[in-house]
Protein backbone atom coordinates (compact mmCIF):
# COMPACT_ATOMS: atom_id res chain seq x y z
CA UNK A 1 0.00 0.00 0.00
CA UNK A 2 1.33 3.43 -0.93
CA UNK A 3 2.38 5.56 2.05
CA UNK A 4 0.78 8.90 2.74
CA UNK A 5 3.07 11.76 1.79
CA UNK A 6 3.35 15.21 3.33
CA UNK A 7 4.91 17.66 0.88
CA UNK A 8 6.16 20.96 2.27
CA UNK A 9 7.61 23.98 0.50
CA UNK A 10 8.27 27.60 1.31
CA UNK A 11 9.29 28.79 -2.14
CA UNK A 12 8.65 31.85 -4.24
CA UNK A 13 5.79 32.70 -6.56
CA UNK A 14 7.93 31.61 -9.51
CA UNK A 15 10.92 29.35 -9.95
CA UNK A 16 12.05 26.00 -11.30
CA UNK A 17 11.88 24.11 -8.00
CA UNK A 18 8.40 25.48 -7.37
CA UNK A 19 7.29 24.32 -10.82
CA UNK A 20 8.69 20.81 -10.22
CA UNK A 21 6.95 20.60 -6.85
CA UNK A 22 3.61 21.74 -8.18
CA UNK A 23 3.70 19.46 -11.20
CA UNK A 24 4.65 16.40 -9.15
CA UNK A 25 2.05 17.04 -6.44
CA UNK A 26 -0.73 17.29 -9.02
CA UNK A 27 0.45 14.19 -10.90
CA UNK A 28 0.78 12.11 -7.72
CA UNK A 29 -2.74 13.13 -6.73
CA UNK A 30 -4.01 12.00 -10.12
CA UNK A 31 -2.14 8.73 -9.60
CA UNK A 32 -3.96 8.04 -6.35
CA UNK A 33 -1.27 8.98 -3.81
CA UNK A 34 -2.71 10.46 -0.60
CA UNK A 35 -0.95 13.74 0.09
CA UNK A 36 -1.02 16.65 2.46
CA UNK A 37 0.51 19.67 0.75
CA UNK A 38 1.77 22.56 2.89
CA UNK A 39 3.04 25.68 1.15
CA UNK A 40 3.58 29.36 1.53
CA UNK A 41 0.35 31.27 1.01
CA UNK A 42 0.79 32.21 -2.65
CA UNK A 43 -2.80 32.59 -3.87
CA UNK A 44 -2.17 31.63 -7.51
CA UNK A 45 -0.44 28.38 -6.57
CA UNK A 46 -3.00 27.53 -3.92
CA UNK A 47 -5.77 28.09 -6.47
CA UNK A 48 -4.10 25.86 -9.09
CA UNK A 49 -3.63 23.04 -6.60
CA UNK A 50 -7.24 23.29 -5.45
CA UNK A 51 -8.43 23.26 -9.04
CA UNK A 52 -6.50 19.99 -9.46
CA UNK A 53 -8.40 18.38 -6.59
CA UNK A 54 -5.83 18.87 -3.81
CA UNK A 55 -6.55 20.56 -0.48
CA UNK A 56 -3.38 22.55 0.20
CA UNK A 57 -2.65 24.06 3.59
CA UNK A 58 -1.47 27.65 3.22
CA UNK A 59 1.23 28.46 5.78
CA UNK A 60 2.74 31.60 7.24
CA UNK A 61 6.32 30.39 7.53
CA UNK A 62 7.51 33.85 8.51
CA UNK A 63 5.97 33.55 11.99
CA UNK A 64 7.67 32.36 15.17
CA UNK A 65 9.36 29.05 14.39
CA UNK A 66 8.00 27.17 17.40
CA UNK A 67 4.45 28.17 16.48
CA UNK A 68 4.93 27.08 12.87
CA UNK A 69 6.36 23.74 14.02
CA UNK A 70 3.53 23.26 16.47
CA UNK A 71 0.96 23.76 13.73
CA UNK A 72 2.80 21.37 11.40
CA UNK A 73 3.11 18.79 14.20
CA UNK A 74 -0.67 18.84 14.63
CA UNK A 75 -1.12 18.12 10.92
CA UNK A 76 1.48 15.34 11.08
CA UNK A 77 -0.30 13.70 14.04
CA UNK A 78 -3.65 13.88 12.27
CA UNK A 79 -2.51 12.88 8.78
CA UNK A 80 0.04 10.23 9.84
CA UNK A 81 2.31 10.45 6.77
CA UNK A 82 4.85 7.76 5.96
CA UNK A 83 7.37 10.43 4.98
CA UNK A 84 7.78 14.16 4.46
CA UNK A 85 9.25 15.74 1.32
CA UNK A 86 10.95 19.07 2.08
CA UNK A 87 11.41 20.97 -1.17
CA UNK A 88 13.46 23.97 -0.02
CA UNK A 89 16.30 24.45 2.48
CA UNK A 90 14.31 26.71 4.80
CA UNK A 91 11.50 24.15 4.93
CA UNK A 92 13.67 21.48 6.53
CA UNK A 93 13.84 22.99 10.03
CA UNK A 94 10.06 23.07 10.26
CA UNK A 95 9.46 19.39 9.43
CA UNK A 96 12.38 17.42 10.90
CA UNK A 97 12.36 15.86 14.36
CA UNK A 98 8.71 14.79 14.27
CA UNK A 99 9.19 11.04 14.12
CA UNK A 100 8.67 10.89 10.36
CA UNK A 101 11.52 10.37 7.84
CA UNK A 102 12.27 13.47 5.78
CA UNK A 103 13.34 13.43 2.13
CA UNK A 104 14.94 16.77 1.30
CA UNK A 105 15.14 18.03 -2.28
CA UNK A 106 18.64 19.43 -2.78
CA UNK A 107 20.01 21.24 -5.81
CA UNK A 108 23.24 22.96 -6.80
CA UNK A 109 23.58 26.35 -5.20
CA UNK A 110 21.50 25.36 -2.16
CA UNK A 111 23.17 25.18 1.29
CA UNK A 112 23.75 21.48 1.98
CA UNK A 113 24.21 22.18 5.70
CA UNK A 114 20.52 23.05 5.94
CA UNK A 115 19.67 19.40 5.14
CA UNK A 116 21.82 17.75 7.81
CA UNK A 117 18.77 16.54 9.78
CA UNK A 118 17.13 14.91 6.72
CA UNK A 119 17.22 11.13 6.58
CA UNK A 120 17.38 11.19 2.77
CA UNK A 121 18.17 13.55 -0.10
CA UNK A 122 16.49 13.77 -3.50
CA UNK A 123 18.62 15.02 -6.41
CA UNK A 124 17.80 15.40 -10.08
CA UNK A 125 21.22 14.98 -11.72
CA UNK A 126 24.28 12.79 -11.50
CA UNK A 127 26.42 15.86 -10.86
CA UNK A 128 24.28 16.78 -7.86
CA UNK A 129 24.54 13.22 -6.54
CA UNK A 130 28.34 13.16 -6.91
CA UNK A 131 28.59 16.52 -5.15
CA UNK A 132 26.57 15.28 -2.18
CA UNK A 133 28.53 12.04 -1.92
CA UNK A 134 31.83 13.93 -1.80
CA UNK A 135 30.42 15.86 1.19
CA UNK A 136 30.06 12.63 3.17
CA UNK A 137 26.47 11.53 2.53
CA UNK A 138 26.15 7.76 2.22
CA UNK A 139 24.93 6.42 -1.15
CA UNK A 140 21.89 4.71 0.35
CA UNK A 141 20.62 8.07 1.59
CA UNK A 142 20.95 9.92 -1.74
CA UNK A 143 18.35 9.22 -4.41
CA UNK A 144 18.58 10.29 -8.03
CA UNK A 145 15.25 10.68 -9.81
CA UNK A 146 14.38 12.89 -12.78
CA UNK A 147 11.97 15.76 -12.27
CA UNK A 148 8.56 15.47 -13.83
CA UNK A 149 8.88 17.88 -16.74
CA UNK A 150 6.07 19.69 -18.50
CA UNK A 151 4.60 17.25 -21.05
CA UNK A 152 1.24 18.76 -21.97
CA UNK A 153 0.96 19.32 -25.75
CA UNK A 154 -0.67 22.57 -26.82
CA UNK A 155 -1.36 24.26 -30.16
CA UNK A 156 1.55 26.50 -31.16
CA UNK A 157 1.50 30.05 -29.88
CA UNK A 158 0.85 32.29 -32.91
CA UNK A 159 4.15 33.93 -33.68
CA UNK A 160 2.48 37.17 -34.66
CA UNK A 161 1.18 37.50 -31.08
CA UNK A 162 4.76 38.20 -30.00
CA UNK A 163 5.88 39.95 -33.20
CA UNK A 164 7.91 37.10 -34.66
CA UNK A 165 7.97 36.41 -38.44
CA UNK A 166 6.38 33.12 -39.45
CA UNK A 167 9.29 32.02 -41.63
CA UNK A 168 12.17 33.06 -39.37
CA UNK A 169 14.18 30.29 -37.67
CA UNK A 170 13.03 30.39 -34.04
CA UNK A 171 15.05 29.29 -31.03
CA UNK A 172 13.53 28.71 -27.60
CA UNK A 173 15.37 28.79 -24.28
CA UNK A 174 13.53 28.21 -21.01
CA UNK A 175 14.60 28.46 -17.41
CA UNK A 176 15.54 30.68 -14.53
CA UNK A 177 17.70 33.60 -15.60
CA UNK A 178 20.78 33.08 -13.45
CA UNK A 179 24.47 33.35 -14.20
CA UNK A 180 24.70 29.55 -14.04
CA UNK A 181 22.32 29.18 -16.98
CA UNK A 182 24.47 31.48 -19.17
CA UNK A 183 21.79 32.77 -21.54
CA UNK A 184 24.20 35.62 -22.40
CA UNK A 185 26.15 33.25 -24.64
CA UNK A 186 23.03 32.56 -26.69
CA UNK A 187 22.52 36.29 -27.18
CA UNK A 188 26.09 36.73 -28.43
CA UNK A 189 25.60 33.90 -30.91
CA UNK A 190 22.34 35.43 -32.10
CA UNK A 191 24.20 38.62 -33.03
CA UNK A 192 26.04 36.58 -35.70
CA UNK A 193 22.85 35.07 -37.14
CA UNK A 194 20.78 38.00 -38.39
CA UNK A 195 17.81 35.94 -39.61
CA UNK A 196 17.26 34.02 -36.38
CA UNK A 197 14.82 34.94 -33.57
CA UNK A 198 14.95 33.88 -29.92
CA UNK A 199 12.26 33.42 -27.28
CA UNK A 200 13.35 33.17 -23.64
CA UNK A 201 10.74 31.85 -21.22
CA UNK A 202 11.54 32.46 -17.58
CA UNK A 203 12.72 35.14 -15.21
CA UNK A 204 15.34 35.67 -12.55
CA UNK A 205 18.07 37.92 -11.21
CA UNK A 206 19.88 38.20 -14.54
CA UNK A 207 16.91 39.36 -16.60
CA UNK A 208 17.75 43.07 -16.57
CA UNK A 209 21.36 42.30 -17.45
CA UNK A 210 20.31 40.03 -20.33
CA UNK A 211 17.94 42.64 -21.72
CA UNK A 212 20.76 45.19 -21.55
CA UNK A 213 23.10 42.82 -23.40
CA UNK A 214 20.49 42.26 -26.11
CA UNK A 215 20.12 46.02 -26.51
CA UNK A 216 23.89 46.61 -26.63
CA UNK A 217 24.34 43.87 -29.23
CA UNK A 218 21.62 45.39 -31.40
CA UNK A 219 19.50 42.22 -31.33
CA UNK A 220 16.69 43.34 -29.03
CA UNK A 221 14.19 43.42 -31.95
CA UNK A 222 14.79 39.67 -32.46
CA UNK A 223 14.62 38.57 -28.81
CA UNK A 224 11.43 38.10 -26.83
CA UNK A 225 11.66 37.94 -23.04
CA UNK A 226 8.42 36.14 -22.24
CA UNK A 227 8.66 35.76 -18.46
CA UNK A 228 7.33 32.69 -16.64
CA UNK A 229 4.67 31.00 -18.72
CA UNK A 230 1.95 28.46 -18.03
CA UNK A 231 1.73 27.53 -21.72
CA UNK A 232 5.18 26.06 -22.31
CA UNK A 233 3.71 23.45 -24.64
CA UNK A 234 2.55 26.25 -26.95
CA UNK A 235 6.03 27.79 -26.97
CA UNK A 236 7.70 24.49 -27.78
CA UNK A 237 5.19 23.83 -30.55
CA UNK A 238 5.94 27.19 -32.16
CA UNK A 239 9.74 26.87 -32.04
CA UNK A 240 12.18 25.18 -34.41
CA UNK A 241 14.98 24.35 -31.98
CA UNK A 242 15.45 24.37 -28.20
CA UNK A 243 18.71 25.72 -26.80
CA UNK A 244 19.87 24.33 -23.44
CA UNK A 245 22.73 26.10 -21.69
CA UNK A 246 24.74 25.81 -18.50
CA UNK A 247 27.91 27.43 -17.23
CA UNK A 248 28.77 24.45 -14.99
CA UNK A 249 26.71 21.71 -16.61
CA UNK A 250 23.85 21.69 -19.07
CA UNK A 251 20.74 20.71 -17.07
CA UNK A 252 19.15 17.46 -18.16
CA UNK A 253 15.61 18.59 -17.45
CA UNK A 254 15.81 21.33 -20.08
CA UNK A 255 16.62 18.78 -22.78
CA UNK A 256 14.11 16.22 -21.47
CA UNK A 257 11.32 18.79 -21.61
CA UNK A 258 12.23 19.67 -25.20
CA UNK A 259 12.21 15.99 -26.18
CA UNK A 260 8.83 15.56 -24.48
CA UNK A 261 7.47 18.08 -26.96
CA UNK A 262 9.22 16.57 -29.97
CA UNK A 263 11.82 19.30 -30.37
CA UNK A 264 15.50 19.02 -31.33
CA UNK A 265 18.08 20.16 -28.78
CA UNK A 266 21.23 22.25 -29.08
CA UNK A 267 23.24 22.02 -25.86
CA UNK A 268 25.76 24.79 -25.23
CA UNK A 269 28.17 23.80 -22.49
CA UNK A 270 29.32 20.57 -20.89
CA UNK A 271 26.73 17.91 -20.02
CA UNK A 272 27.35 16.25 -16.69
CA UNK A 273 29.14 12.89 -17.00
CA UNK A 274 25.95 11.04 -16.04
CA UNK A 275 23.75 13.11 -18.35
CA UNK A 276 21.12 11.68 -20.67
CA UNK A 277 22.39 14.21 -23.22
CA UNK A 278 24.66 12.34 -25.60
CA UNK A 279 26.80 14.52 -27.81
CA UNK A 280 25.88 14.33 -31.48
CA UNK A 281 23.40 11.52 -30.86
CA UNK A 282 20.31 13.04 -29.25
CA UNK A 283 21.63 16.60 -29.15
CA UNK A 284 24.21 18.75 -30.86
CA UNK A 285 26.65 19.68 -28.08
CA UNK A 286 28.89 22.71 -28.54
CA UNK A 287 31.48 24.33 -26.21
CA UNK A 288 30.25 27.36 -24.27
CA UNK A 289 33.53 29.27 -24.61
CA UNK A 290 33.71 29.33 -28.41
CA UNK A 291 31.20 31.70 -30.01
CA UNK A 292 32.49 31.02 -33.52
CA UNK A 293 32.07 27.25 -33.19
CA UNK A 294 28.59 27.64 -31.70
CA UNK A 295 27.58 29.96 -34.54
CA UNK A 296 28.88 27.62 -37.21
CA UNK A 297 27.30 24.58 -35.56
CA UNK A 298 23.92 26.27 -35.21
CA UNK A 299 24.00 27.52 -38.77
CA UNK A 300 24.81 24.01 -40.00
CA UNK A 301 22.04 22.50 -37.90
CA UNK A 302 19.42 24.88 -39.30
CA UNK A 303 20.50 24.41 -42.91
CA UNK A 304 21.49 20.72 -43.13
CA UNK A 305 18.59 18.69 -44.57
CA UNK A 306 17.30 16.13 -42.12
CA UNK A 307 19.58 17.15 -39.23
CA UNK A 308 16.78 18.45 -37.03
CA UNK A 309 14.61 15.41 -37.76
CA UNK A 310 17.40 13.04 -36.68
CA UNK A 311 17.77 14.88 -33.36
CA UNK A 312 13.99 14.83 -32.83
CA UNK A 313 13.86 11.07 -33.36
CA UNK A 314 16.80 10.23 -31.11
CA UNK A 315 15.66 12.69 -28.45
CA UNK A 316 12.20 11.19 -28.37
CA UNK A 317 13.71 7.73 -27.96
CA UNK A 318 15.71 8.95 -24.96
CA UNK A 319 12.59 10.53 -23.48
CA UNK A 320 10.65 7.27 -23.63
CA UNK A 321 13.39 5.49 -21.66
CA UNK A 322 12.44 6.61 -18.17
CA UNK A 323 11.11 10.15 -18.49
CA UNK A 324 7.48 9.72 -19.48
CA UNK A 325 5.00 10.72 -16.78
CA UNK A 326 4.01 7.17 -15.84
CA UNK A 327 7.65 6.09 -15.60
CA UNK A 328 8.66 9.06 -13.46
CA UNK A 329 5.69 8.62 -11.13
CA UNK A 330 6.53 4.94 -10.71
CA UNK A 331 10.02 5.94 -9.61
CA UNK A 332 8.69 8.33 -6.98
CA UNK A 333 6.15 5.83 -5.70
CA UNK A 334 8.89 3.26 -5.30
CA UNK A 335 11.13 5.71 -3.46
CA UNK A 336 8.36 6.82 -1.12
CA UNK A 337 7.49 3.22 -0.29
CA UNK A 338 11.15 2.39 0.34
CA UNK A 339 11.69 5.33 2.71
CA UNK A 340 8.41 4.83 4.59
CA UNK A 341 9.04 1.09 5.01
CA UNK A 342 12.69 1.16 6.07
CA UNK A 343 12.78 4.45 8.00
CA UNK A 344 9.22 4.88 9.14
CA UNK A 345 8.89 1.53 10.87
Amino acid sequence: MDPRVLQAITGDAIGGTERFFERLAVALHGDGIQQLVMLRDIPERVARLRASGLHPVAMKYEGLSFLVRRRIRTYVQNFQPGLVVAWTPDTVRFVTGMGVPVLGRWGLGKPLEAYRQCQHLLVHSGHERDTVLTKGWSPERVHLLPPLVEQTPLPPLPRKSVFTPEQAPLLLAAGQMTDRRDFATVLRVLQRLPEVYLWIAGDGPERDSLEAIAYELGIKPRVRFLGWRDDLGALYAASDLVVCTGRDHVPDHAAIEAWAHGKPVLAIGQPDPHSVIRANENALVLPADDIVTITQGLKWLLLEPGALDILVSSGRETFTQGHMAAQVLAGYRGLFEHIAHFDGG
